[in-house]
């Protein structure tokens, strides 16, 4: 009975403590805890909030909201990488409309066709780079997967180079 004592008591103090976090978060209604239940985003707004201590010891928080403006649209995406870091990547883009009387610029055409060029001669070096280094031969060279392991890699090195020489061209 003396030795679950200890552990009980902690145990009840945790559980009290989660129930004490949860009720405040709640009902934050007053003016020093945020309601964090109502900051809803959309594909096409924002929101931020900081948190900043001043010297006085005094918690300041600024929440930002943008809902949905004509003018910017916030783009997101996740990539998973080969080391399966997931890079986030999050871009405000104006709202522009590229056909003018369902006729594309020619500026706009020659934009999408240097992005592909750059793609595809990205692609190109990133898949020669991996098979031009030893490490190409050492993944072959494995037995059984050599072949699943060097594929995979000659793929992931393409894909890689074309990201970066995609990233070069930005219209």
């Amino acid at each position: 009975m003396k030795e679950n004592f200890l552990p009980g008591l902690l145990g009840l103090g945790l559980i009290g403590q989660s129930f004490l976090s949860l009720t405040l978060l709640s009902n934050a209604s007053s003016d020093k805890i945020p309601d964090l239940a109502r900051l809803q985003t959309t594909e096409n707004s924002a929101s931020q909030m900081k948190y900043k201590r001043s010297e006085s010891g005094d918690l300041e928080i600024l929440v930002t909201h943008n809902m949905h403006s004509p003018r910017t649209t916030l783009h997101s995406t996740e990539k998973t990488g080969w080391n399966n870091k997931t890079n986030y990547t999050r871009k405000e883009y104006i709202a522009h409309h590229p056909v003018d009387n369902a006729k594309l610029t020619s500026a706009y055409l020659q934009c999408i066709k240097n992005k592909g060029s750059a793609e595809s001669q990205g692609e190109i070096v990133g898949g020669a780079l991996i098979s031009s280094t030893p490490a190409s031969g050492f993944l072959s060279g494995l037995p059984v997967v050599g072949w699943l392991a060097n594929s995979v890699a000659q793929r992931k090195a393409s894909q890689i180079g074309k990201d970066i020489a995609s990233d070069f061209v930005d219209c």
